[in-house]
């Protein structure tokens, strides 16, 4: 589990957007992930994680309907302000099922968990481009 700290935070609902940094690695990234326990309106500020606060949690790149095969070097970005999309290159390192697969990434150097929305056949050392959401998955949810 990673640690970082939360540089902006937007809400939509249960729904939360976060720039935040990773300690470690020095790097800033774009993450959405889920406060089931806290409904927020437009504009109103959440009494559970605010700027500065630390969050605990793994990536997971999520909601990848864009994927194919590439000979490329791994790497990722992200181009939309304040948006958890990310395109990125990375290589599999192991199948979960016909819908997830642990891949290594340029993102922290790490495994990260890719999620399909529809069924792929990816083998281990393929190197595949994807188009999805970069997930945060709280310690806390």
């Amino acid at each position: 589990m990673e640690k970082y700290i939360i540089k902006t935070i937007h809400s939509d609902g249960y729904e939360r957007f976060a720039v935040v940094k990773e300690l470690e690695h020095d790097v800033n990234l774009v993450v959405h992930f889920w406060e089931y326990d806290e409904y927020l309106e437009t504009g109103e500020e959440s009494k559970k994680k605010k700027i500065g606060d630390l969050l605990e949690g793994n990536l997971s790149i999520g909601l990848v309907t864009n994927s194919q095969k590439v000979d490329e070097e791994l790497f990722y970005y992200q181009e939309i302000q304040n948006s958890s999309h990310i395109e990125a290159i990375v290589e599999v390192i192991q199948i979960v099922d016909e819908y997830a697969v642990y891949a290594l990434s340029s993102i922290l150097d790490k495994k990260i968990l890719i999620e399909f929305e529809s069924a792929v056949d990816y083998k281990v050392g393929d190197k595949i481009s994807i188009i999805g959401s970069l997930e945060m998955v709280d310690k806390d949810n």
